[in-house]
């Protein structure tokens, strides 16, 4: 029988194994990081004898108007570092790789249909946009390529400025050029990174 389970606030993000009570339930759990009171989401069955085993487990943050939801994993008892860095991971949530990198990427290629002027501020925007995520990306769960993939969106911006001011002076095919090797590139040191160093680090 499995008396511990992995409880990770979603506020502050801290996580601590707890021992699951077995002469009582639990419905509350104070954060050891912030301070924040945990509630558990309505029908999910409460810490007792017959529920003490590894599963999933939900709780809702009641702090304020808070809707922040976090789960819980148990991993034969314990959570491993792969489980806490991919739950961490925005690459995991759809939404959040949409607006993080996909779109910034479509803009890119639409940028190629407007003016100069446009086209760089477009490109700029979003090569900081995606280089910032990536960032922070790797400072939340220690993903691989995004160590990498960060300050290569950022230096990217260096030779956008110099198109954009002529510098050396080209045509539509210079900025396909590096509209290639900024989306190619990108996805060379995705793959490179994490086949040489796995997909956290």
């Amino acid at each position: 029988m499995i008396l511990e389970s992995i409880i990770t606030c979603p506020n502050c993000g801290v996580m601590k194994a707890e021992a699951m009570p077995t002469d009582a339930c639990r419905f509350f759990y104070n954060c050891t990081g912030c301070g924040a009171t945990l509630r558990q989401s309505k029908g999910i069955a409460a810490y007792s004898v017959p529920m003490v085993r590894c599963h999933v487990r939900r709780f809702k943050l009641s702090v304020r108007a808070s809707q922040a939801r976090t789960r819980a994993v148990c991993v034969n008892g314990a959570m491993t570092d792969d489980v806490i860095q991919s739950s961490r991971d925005w690459l995991r949530n759809p939404r959040t790789n949409l607006l993080a990198w996909w779109l910034p990427q479509a803009v890119i290629v639409a940028g190629l249909f407007v003016p100069v002027a446009a086209r760089a501020t477009i490109w700029i925007v979003a090569l900081t946009w995606m280089g910032t995520a990536c960032i922070l990306t790797a400072k939340r769960c220690g993903r691989t390529h995004c160590r990498y993939t960060g300050p290569y969106y950022l230096t990217m911006i260096a030779p956008t400025f110099g198109l954009s001011f002529g510098f050396p002076s080209v045509d539509l095919l210079g900025w396909l050029i590096l509209a290639f090797l900024i989306l190619l590139g990108s996805k060379v040191l995705w793959w490179g990174t994490e086949r040489a160093w796995g997909k956290f680090s």
